[in-house]
């Protein structure tokens, strides 16, 4: 049992440890695409969005959120008079800085011509407008840089923006020569500006005759500017931008006292970066750092102008900026014009190339540089590079689902450097910089090549680099030293031969720098992991020597090779490794490789070379190699066609008369030696011209003899014609396969997907492979096919998302070549965004555009509206662009908003809501001759389907069979017109074709003669409707008039005749209250399923896994009865330590995602861990509720009341364990017979099988009140329930039941009345599926199956179905039933795809509703069946006052031991708390045990017993339970909810009352004596 209890407790602290450390996913998504992000440095996070401002805390909690557009607007100060017209235009926002010194936070749109607001830092939604003009551009897709410059005595703004004068691509054509549109500092292309920030009228006081020298403008108007980044750097300001004509360009300036100073430092320079020949590059993103306290190294990202797939990395020395000066000219100073300085990067080649990089952030750690890298599909890549620039190692550090750019460069928290804030185009994640604690050992830890990671030698564990800084550094190990710095535990030696035979001794030794760690009293152990036995065990000294004298025969014994662990134990520090130890008395040749012979060496065995073999032993027939022979090279012969193939070490082969043969494709030739390591062979055939083959040297003797070949020599096809050729083409050309496109480049993470690549020379080799690299994972597939010189297909294999490197290899190649790649991209969001048009007609059939995420990787599409539907609708697709036919309706019937499910390729299912409408409807056609053609007019009715000519389609139906298309010219709302060149003008027959609907139209031109007529007799008929409608009025009204005086009259009797039955029925009630009179064996529930269900109320004992039910019968054993390791026991203390448990289950209630059903299962698993140990659970809840009671102070009253703690559900638990004695001994019989008793009283009369309501009730809410005339019928049961041969219980044989059952009751109803009877009499271990069971009724000698619906069930005009009765197949009183029990029993029916009713009408509550005979049913109202409800209060009246009084009763006048002790702490806090108010005692001790545990089992029988509880059945124990409880009260009694109790009733319950009220009061100290 103890597993058992290991499970138990390792599950309690798992959760409870998951719970306290799992920390929130801190991400926050936008609706709209976001602009700029800013960080202040006390951590407060801005971010900007199309029409939003956002302000949210460190945790991207949001704090203020600003809607700052959309506004109507234009380019233009005035809106009359403007050259372009004003709209409502979107706040797209261009500037966003925050200035911490004056405590704002600036924010710049494209509205209100690109003024500014000054903003609040501490609430952003506080701000003032400025006025200044053109501080950002009015176009979004104008750029912007902003940020602000350090400087004394006020810091600068600098501001660079595309400038959009006439010249520029954004300026309005119907803006030119117009006033409305001139200004000043557009004319005259300002593009930089310098500006002084201040705190006066205008935050951006700009004056151009003050500050025109601040300006830097723009020389050329030709020249297409889009700048990409701008930062202050030490004393001076950089600026990156592209320029149209000249590439990247990087401007620089001087940080002076004034702006027009600082603009006359300036220069600007071109970058150089590697790149391909004739390939302009741009830039697009940068970032600066110090390496040292001297060197600043640039870094940024490079792409090429739509013709590279590649993005690269570039660094540059800063210090190079200073060799060039600006000369002071006159002013202004700068101008930016296509420069001829120049700067190369440091490096030769591109550092890191990469498929789509957007962004780049630099962090130094330590020795190395970390790049932050951003991607376009959503990917952060950290780049980890040295001092060198040598790359170590990319990692994906973040992976986005939605597969969003990422343009931004990712910011640190300035409060904590272990984060960043990434930002995509919707959303903002803080993520760590490093995942440290996904490592779990030092190798991993370290060899991870993270910088920002550490392991700790004495924790064992891997921390932040910021965390061990403020540790004792001589217990870490850095990136720098090293795995060889980790602890390692080492074997020697690692082969058993025949040297280990002579010592027989292992020695274990510890490597690592700190030497301090192993102490002297250390030991070790040498285990086998096969056999988990002990070999050897040591002590240490300064190394441990482990002798294995012992056990060396079975050591020597075991299979090669051996999993060997070794193990330290040094104080408090266990160290282990796990080495593989080679037995070379069982070692075999390996036939799996190429290398036998350094395969053998490598394992530390002995190589006979002449014999082929790997032994224990140095002696062979001949000399044992410590070199193995090897094939070296191959070359073709000078003198002949043949093949020499050079080897080294062969001499002892050679030496030794050894035959060798050659092995090509297969094939086998004999060798001659030609010199001592030397072999020649005949060249091989190429057949096809394949490329390459292998070459294979083996023994003659036999084949399976492999002289080594590591290097996989091979053999070219074209060395004969061009020595050094490798490629070769079927006509013995020298050729160089290239790769230049692969379609599709965007696939599924799932491959499969079958790939086209296309270039030159391709057909060069007998078979093709492709090898596809990523960031940190790699694959090769192998099913490919070469189609062409131009084209090869491959089946792609299964691989991460991301951009890979696709490498086309042939035959056994291995590396890649450079011509031969291309970038392949998996993908693995797919989404639908839009579905136009989003209406349909019923019949289906519509053109549906559809487009989304990625939707080019999906191969098939269909749509339906259900799932798995036999008629899926078909789609089609050119790229990324899906159109679906959409699905026909007419089976639903339903119009209407419907959930449309695209299933796209089995990969995903989406649902888009469609709306449809009924079908186009057209009523006629006409016709009028237009010269040579033929128009046709077709009338249709108006809809908002809004119909377009390609949906269209209209045919001419000839007399004789054939048709012709007419071309449609015009759609309306109302009518559609085509025209057709025909000279036939009879047309009689158009079919009008629309999607999946069509219809023929038939046209009947009126003559001028029938119109007369029309006119005449049109009046006529609207004369005698008129006067019919009057007359027919008249004789309505007289007729419902006199039907209403009969209704009347009947209803009037009918309340007479229900009013008079229920005061009857009422006094002769109380004569017949023995409803129940044989119980069978009382169903208990044993104490297992008792506490299950009483647990985990949610489910039944079959929800409740088996690790949770066991332990609850069979006690745990004691801690130490079994063999525990050490980690256990320190679990199983700490478990039972009550100030950690308590601790724990505080610290879980403050978590907010730790919820009220999550306390309930916590404490319910508490409970089960420590049922054995009572006494130390019952301390535990007795600290808890004091801690509780000590939280309540402000409201004692509330106590208890509600299930929202640990403690709470932990009281009922322990309550529940203790009383379950009394409960079945006591109370258990009586609650039975109670809820018997209600059940039987429920089917004395008719219950409606729909909605559960019933005639006899104790529940106003559960009455039923349309009740029809019924009788009761006797039946005679028999019982076919035995369906195999063997047939130990024969339930065949039991005697038949007599039944009683109503006309009225359904097939289930009886068919559960009679099983309640077989279960009552035969026990209720006998339980059926009431699906499985038949129910005939024998009559005549055949049986007929009876069912709630079939073939003769009476439907309404509704399509509401009733459910067949007893009295629906005319079953008379004593008519023989047969119950039969069929296990392969098919369903016939379907009711939850149905509408069905029962006694209930499905109209109104106050129609008159349909009876079974067809007829009415008379007028109903609810009050006249109230007396039925008190009739059955009375009638259970004694089976309730017996449950009471068998709870209230106290045997021996002592109340249970657990109840003594609960009060007794209830006690001993009122009087610690100084609670003088008798009623919060009264109260604390009616919530802890009437509400707590006697209000569960009442309302809850099925707890305490193995049946069922239907939700009628819980209206009605509801009703006693809160009776239960009114008794209680301190209050005088009145009569509640059980109606009528007679005097000495009250008598009666009043003194069981006083006997709760006598113990209540009772201050004695009972404890657990």
């Amino acid at each position: 049992m103890y597993p058992v209890k290991v499970v138990f407790l390792c599950l309690l602290l798992f959760k409870s440890l998951i719970v306290l450390a799992t920390e929130p996913k801190e991400e926050f998504l936008f609706q709209n695409r976001i602009n700029n992000i800013a960080v202040s440095t006390s951590g407060k996070v801005f971010i900007t969005t199309d029409n939003f401002l956002y302000q949210l805390n460190q945790s991207l909690g949001q704090e203020v959120v600003e809607k700052t557009g959309p506004k109507l607007d234009g380019p233009c100060e005035n809106r009359h008079g403007c050259c372009v017209k004003w709209k409502e235009t979107a706040n797209v926002n261009k500037i966003l800085v925050v200035d911490e010194s004056q405590r704002i936070v600036l924010t710049c749109g494209t509205l209100r011509l690109g003024a500014c607001e000054v903003r609040q830092l501490r609430n952003v939604s506080q701000y003032e407008s400025d006025k200044l003009k053109n501080v950002a551009p009015v176009y979004p897709e104008a750029s912007t840089v902003a940020f602000l410059v350090k400087a004394t005595p006020k810091d600068y703004l600098v501001t660079a923006v595309t400038p959009i004068g006439e010249s520029s691509k954004y300026f309005p054509p119907s803006c030119k020569d117009n006033s409305s549109y001139y200004n000043l500092l557009m004319e005259r292309f300002n593009t930089i500006f310098v500006r002084k920030p201040s705190l006066g009228d205008t935050f951006l006081s700009f004056n151009y005759a003050e500050y025109g020298d601040a300006v830097v403008e723009l020389d050329e108007r030709t020249v297409d500017l889009q700048y990409v980044q701008g930062f202050q750097w030490q004393e001076h300001i950089y600026i990156w931008l592209n320029i149209n004509i000249s590439g990247p360009e990087i401007i620089r300036m001087k940080v002076e006292d004034n702006g027009a100073s600082t603009t006359c430092t300036g220069f600007g320079a071109t970058l150089l970066c590697p790149k391909g020949k004739n390939e302009i590059l741009r830039v697009l993103s940068s970032t600066a750092f110090n390496i040292t306290s001297s060197d600043t190294l640039m870094v940024a990202v490079f792409s090429g102008q739509g013709q590279s797939e590649y993005s690269q990395l570039c660094f540059y020395n800063m210090t190079e900026f200073n060799i060039y000066t600006q000369p002071k000219e006159n002013r202004p100073c700068f101008k930016i014009s296509q420069l001829k300085q120049s700067i190369s990067s440091i490096n030769k080649e591109p550092v890191f190339k990469y498929p789509g990089l957007l962004s780049v952030s630099a962090r130094v750690v330590k020795d190395w540089i970390v790049l932050f890298l951003g991607t376009d599909d959503g990917q952060l890549i950290k780049l980890i590079l040295d001092k060198s620039l040598k790359v170590i190692r990319p990692i994906v550090l973040a992976d986005l689902e939605s597969e969003s750019p990422i343009h931004h460069n990712v910011i640190f928290d300035p409060l904590d450097q272990n984060y960043l804030y990434l930002a995509s185009e919707n959303e903002v994640r803080r993520i760590k910089v490093a995942n440290c604690t996904q490592y779990k050992s030092c190798i991993d830890c370290v060899s991870a090549q993270d910088p920002f990671c550490d392991w700790h030698v004495l924790e064992k564990r891997c921390y932040f680099t910021s965390e061990s800084e403020s540790m004792n550094p001589n217990y870490y190990i850095t990136m720098k030293d090293g795995i060889n710095s980790c602890l390692r535990v080492t074997l020697n030696p690692l082969v058993i031969d025949q040297s280990f035979r002579k010592t027989k001794l292992f020695t274990v030794k510890v490597a690592s720098k700190f030497n301090n760690v192993i102490k002297q009293n250390a030991t070790c152990t040498v285990t086998n992991v096969g056999n988990k036995k002990v070999i050897c065990t040591g002590n240490f000294t300064t190394e441990c020597p482990c002798n294995v004298s012992e056990n060396y025969a079975q050591l020597k014994e075991q299979p090669d090779p051996m999993i060997i662990e070794v193990s330290v134990k040094s104080g408090s520090l266990n160290f282990d490794n796990q080495s593989t130890v080679h037995n070379c008395y069982k070692i075999a040749t390996s036939q799996q490789t190429n290398i036998p012979c350094t395969d053998c060496i490598k394992s530390g065995c002995h190589w006979c070379a002449v014999e082929h073999r790997c032994t224990y032993t140095s002696s062979c027939s001949g000399n044992t190699q410590q070199f193995c022979p090897q094939i070296y090279k191959v070359q073709l012969s000078r003198t002949s066609e043949n093949l020499d193939i050079f080897l080294t070490h062969a001499e002892v082969l050679k030496n030794s008369n050894v035959d060798l043969n050659c092995t090509f494709d297969g094939k086998s030739q004999a060798a001659k030696w030609i010199r001592e390591s030397v072999i020649q062979c005949v060249r091989p055939q190429f057949v096809n011209e394949r490329r390459l083959i292998p070459v294979n040297v083996v023994y003659s003797k036999n084949s399976s003899y492999i002289i080594d070949n590591p290097n996989n020599i091979t053999v070219y096809s074209c060395d004969v014609q061009k020595p050094g050729c490798v490629f070769c083409s079927p006509e013995r050309i020298c050729t160089e396969p290239v790769v230049t496109t692969v379609t599709p480049n965007h696939v599924y993470i799932s491959g499969g997907a079958t790939v086209n690549i296309t270039g030159t020379g391709l057909d060069v080799g007998m078979s093709a492979k492709i090898h596809i690299k990523g960031i940190s994972e790699s694959v090769t597939a192998n099913n490919c096919t070469i189609s062409s010189n131009t084209s090869v297909r491959c089946v792609l294999p299964e691989s991460a998302r991301g951009k890979k490197t696709l490498c086309l290899l042939y035959d056994s190649e291995k590396s890649c070549m450079a011509n031969r790649t291309a970038v392949l991209q998996y993908v693995r969001h797919i989404s639908i965004t839009k579905v136009h048009p989003a209406v349909s007609w019923i019949s289906g059939g519509r053109a549906l555009t559809v487009s989304g995420i990625n939707l080019d990787v999906v191969e098939w599409m269909q749509t339906s509206l259900t799932r798995n539907s036999k008629d899926p609708g078909k789609c089609s697709h050119h790229n990324s662009i899906w159109v679906c036919q959409s699905p026909s309706a007419k089976s639903r019937g339903i119009l209407g908003k419907q959930p449309m499910l695209f299933n796209m390729f089995g990969l995903k299912q989406q649902e888009i809501n469609m709306m449809y409408q009924e079908d186009p409807e057209f009523y006629n056609f006409t016709t009028a001759r237009d010269d040579q053609k033929i128009v046709i007019t077709v009338v249709k009715k108006k809809d908002n389907l809004k119909l377009d000519k390609s949906e269209l389609k209209i045919s001419v139906l000839k007399s004789k069979g054939g048709r012709t298309e007419c071309n449609i010219t015009e759609v309306t709302e109302d009518r559609i017109k085509c025209e057709q060149i025909t000279s036939d003008s009879s047309i009689s027959k158009v079919e009008v074709k629309v999607g999946g609907y069509e219809k023929i139209l038939t046209s009947r031109p009126p003559s001028n003669k029938s119109i007369f007529v029309m006119l005449i007799v049109i009046p006529i008929m609207l004369l005698l409707f008129i006067l019919g409608y009057f007359w027919a009025t008249k004789r309505k009204a007289k007729q419902f008039s006199k039907s209403l005086n009969i209704q009347m009259e009947l209803l009037e009797s009918q309340f007479r005749n229900q009013i008079r039955e229920g005061f009857v029925e009422l006094q002769t009630e109380g004569s017949d209250v023995h409803l129940v009179d044989d119980y069978g064996s009382i169903p208990f529930l044993d104490y297992k399923h008792f506490a299950a269900r009483t647990f985990f109320p949610e489910g039944s004992v079959e929800y409740v896994p088996n690790f949770v039910r066991d332990p609850i019968v069979d006690a745990p054993q004691a801690p130490g009865q079994d063999n525990l390791d050490e980690g256990f026991n320190a679990l199983y203390s700490f478990l039972n330590n009550e100030q950690f448990l308590v601790t724990v289950i505080h610290n879980l209630e403050q978590q907010k995602d730790f919820s009220i059903k999550d306390r309930c299962k916590f404490a319910s698993f508490l409970t089960i861990a420590f049922h054995s140990n009572l006494i130390y659970l019952t301390n535990v809840l007795d600290r808890l509720l004091k801690d509780l009671m000590d939280e309540s102070t402000a409201q004692p009253k509330l106590l208890l009341r509600r299930t929202e703690t640990v403690v709470e559900k932990l009281l009922t638990n322990w309550v529940s364990l203790c009383m379950y004695g009394f409960l079945r001994e006591s109370v258990g019989e009586q609650l039975f017979k109670l809820v018997s008793a209600i059940k039987q009283r429920i089917y004395l009369g008719p219950v409606d099988a729909v909605s559960g309501k019933a005639l006899y009730t104790l529940n106003e809410d559960w009455l039923l009140w349309e009740v029809s005339d019924f009788k009761t019928l006797k039946l005679d049961v028999s019982f076919q329930l035995n369906t195999g041969a063997n047939n130990d219980n024969d339930l065949d044989s039991k005697p038949t039941l007599e039944v009683d059952v109503l006309d009225c009751d359904t097939i289930g109803q009886a068919k559960e009345k009679i099983f309640e009877a077989f279960f009552s009499r035969y026990g209720y271990s006998q339980r059926f599926q009431m699906e499985d069971i038949d129910l005939e009724y024998v009559n005549n000698g055949s049986n007929q199956i009876l069912q709630d619906i079939d073939q003769s069930s009476q439907v309404l005009e509704n399509g509401t179905k009733k459910l067949n009765t007893v009295g629906h197949y005319q079953i008379p009183a004593g008519a023989s039933m047969v119950a039969v029990r069929r296990v392969d029993h098919p369903k016939r029916d379907n009711r939850s795809a149905e509408k069905l009713c029962h006694l209930i009408s499905p109209n109104s509550e106050f129609a008159e509703t349909p009876t079974p005979d067809g007829g009415k049913q008379k007028f109903k109202v609810k009050e006249m069946y109230l007396t039925k409800l008190l009739s059955s209060k009375v009638a259970l009246h004694p089976f309730v006052e017996s449950l009471f009084r068998s709870i209230w009763n106290i045997p021996n006048n002592k109340p249970p031991i657990a109840i003594r002790h609960i009060f007794d702490i209830l006690h001993a806090q009122a009087v610690i708390k100084k609670i003088t108010d008798p009623d919060v005692l009264h109260i604390w001790k009616t919530n802890s045990l009437p509400l707590r545990f006697w209000i569960n089992i009442i309302k809850n029988p099925q707890f305490v017993f193995d049946m069922e509880k239907t939700p009628h059945l819980d209206g009605c124990l509801s009703v006693i339970a809160q009776a239960f409880m009114d008794s209680f009260s301190l209050v005088s009694h009145k009569l509640g909810k059980l109606g009528k109790l007679e005097n000495e009733d009250m008598q009666g319950m009043n003194e069981g009352i006083a006997k709760i009220k006598e113990y209540f009061d009772s201050k004695s100290k009972c404890g657990w004596e």
